[in-house]
């Protein structure tokens, strides 16, 4: 099993004892920061204030989206700290109130590629790289895409600035952190290119198979309104440098 990267509270209680809830993170900065006790995302430091209103200490061990995923699906984690919706996904998990929302994007190093896509499937013809489990993934597959997969947003990067990919589809937010944090031993970095796709909502998720996992979500979704109420929300999000509407697009903007 892989070492959970370090992160305040990172260690793992038994799932469904819920004076302590573990939720399983996955490295998805600025949202989610595996290395920096200090500053561990926004998403995580609003999920332990929405559960602290209601007394509920909150552990965040982080893992690669996989295997997170696996860890919350099975119970041996009460959920996951963030996930997007898809159908199949509600035989196993619980989906909260609005957590936030999330850009997805197109890279490309051409960019006659950014030009030619404006949907998913306008990129039938070309080899994508997307992040291995992500919801990204089932979305490009039914579409009918050549698709790479990769553990993370950095292997995807050094595949299409080593011409392995057309192009990739991410989130947007984790790639851009990636990119601004790169250092002077990637210099073709600057040659990346991006356009936004669309603007989805995502959402804590409880896993159903444990004890009480129904009573949890509720107790969550009364905290993350509280926190909302009295303005935390907000503050968390500004100490990150974003807002509630940063990643809000107008409607000809989602494709």
């Amino acid at each position: 099993m892989p070492s959970p990267g370090h992160a305040q509270n990172s260690l793992i209680s038994p799932a469904g004892k819920h004076t302590t809830v573990t939720l399983a993170c996955n490295p998805f900065p600025p949202s989610k920061i595996s290395e920096m006790a200090s500053e561990p995302g926004y998403d995580v430091e609003i999920l332990r204030a929405a559960f602290a209103t209601r007394n509920i200490t909150l552990i965040t061990p982080f893992y690669p989206w996989k295997r997170a995923y696996f860890l919350a699906k099975t119970g041996q984690v009460d959920g996951l700290c963030s996930c997007s919706y898809l159908p199949e996904r509600e035989k196993d998990f619980l989906f909260s109130d609005l957590l936030g929302r999330v850009r997805i994007a197109v890279y490309a190093t051409q960019q006659e590629i950014l030009d030619a896509v404006n949907t998913v499937e306008d990129a039938r013809n070309m080899t994508i790289g997307i992040v291995n489990g992500y919801s990204l993934e089932a979305i490009a597959r039914d579409a009918g895409l050549d698709v790479i997969t990769a553990n993370s947003e950095a292997t995807l990067i050094n595949l299409l600035l080593s011409r392995r990919l057309d192009a990739v589809l991410s989130f947007k937010s984790p790639i851009d952190y990636l990119i601004k944090h790169s250092d002077d031993t990637t210099p073709d970095m600057s040659s990346v290119k991006t356009k936004i796709a669309a603007n989805n909502p995502y959402y804590s998720c409880i896993t159903k198979n444990i004890d009480g996992s129904e009573a949890l979500m509720a107790q969550f979704n009364l905290g993350l309104q509280t926190i909302r109420e009295n303005g935390l929300y907000e503050k968390i999000l500004a100490k990150y440098g974003t807002t509630p509407e940063a990643d809000t697009l107008s409607p000809d903007q989602i494709q």
